[in-house]
């Protein structure tokens, strides 16, 4: 997210800087944003949801971001949003439905790709995280560029697969009303029409996985491999793991994004895996 939102920032010309920014999102784009602004003293408004994690909102906070909570229930945040920068004149920077934040999301490709030529490995398939899908449009637009038969598949989660669907329906639908996952950073209600355009000409289609699957694989990449995801970063590794497609002899890239979980959450899966794991011992 931080990749996105300072190739954004950076292109803001001076007045749209003196005026400040202002943003929504459920933790990660919130903290990539006031991060890249505080870098530059750049005022930043952040809209998130009330009941976004803690350590989402307190991080966006430490950065000097002035945090708005919404009522996801009954407000909107792009109507929030619109009006403050109407109001204060602030420039909105957009989670992923925008060509300069798919960009700089997608330079993780970029170093995936120059990763896997220094070991002389030509990739067959790419698994990658979607909430609203530009981290997957922006990677798998330079992975398509540099290996051409690469199969990329969205990773969502159960009943909020919104990409899922429009690829297989050929055009965006919008998620279940109230549907809930753990996986806060992938609750966005639809595609963007950006990234959907980008994302229906790359990618091959949509895997789901549930909730208490990404609850065993997060321990699980913490124990062997030594990486602390949240949910949301964790449900390509999940399908991954459960061979949601046929994976035999084949070079598998899986996007691990974002490692914002509660330290409570983790300790509570960490030792939940625990239980089950000696329970079968004896």
């Amino acid at each position: 997210k931080y990749r996105g939102a300072s190739h954004k920032i950076a292109k803001l010309n001076e007045t749209q800087k003196q005026n400040g920014i202002v943003a929504y999102s459920s933790g990660n784009h919130a903290q990539a944003v006031a991060y890249a602004s505080h870098q530059q003293n750049i005022s930043a408004k952040i809209i998130m949801p009330k009941n976004a994690p803690k350590i989402k909102i307190d991080n966006t906070k430490k950065y000097n971001a002035i945090v708005i909570l919404y009522d996801p229930e009954t407000e909107t945040r792009e109507s929030i949003g619109e009006e403050i920068a109407v109001d204060e004149k602030r420039t909105r920077i957009k989670p992923y439905d925008d060509y300069d934040i798919i960009a700089g999301q997608g330079t993780a490709g970029k170093e995936i790709a120059e990763e896997l030529e220094t070991k002389s490995i030509i990739p067959d398939i790419y698994l990658c995280c979607c909430g609203g899908g530009g981290l997957i449009a922006g990677t798998s637009t330079y992975l398509k560029f540099k290996f051409p038969n690469i199969k990329t598949y969205s990773v969502e989660p159960e009943e909020l697969d919104d990409t899922k669907i429009s690829l297989e329906k050929g055009s965006i639908r919008r998620n279940k009303i109230n549907s809930f996952s753990i996986c806060d950073a992938l609750l966005a209600p639809q595609p963007g029409s950006i990234t959907f355009s980008i994302n229906k000409e790359n990618l091959i289609g949509g895997l789901t996985v549930s909730d208490n699957d990404v609850k065993k694989t997060i321990p699980f990449l913490a124990e062997h491999l030594k990486i602390v995801s949240e949910p949301g970063g964790a449900v390509a590794a999940t399908a991954a793991l459960l061979n949601k497609i046929n994976m035999k002899n084949k070079n598998i890239v899986v996007m691990i994004s974002g490692g914002n979980i509660d330290l409570q959450m983790f300790t509570t899966l960490w030792t939940t895996i625990l239980t089950f794991v000696n329970s079968k011992k004896i």
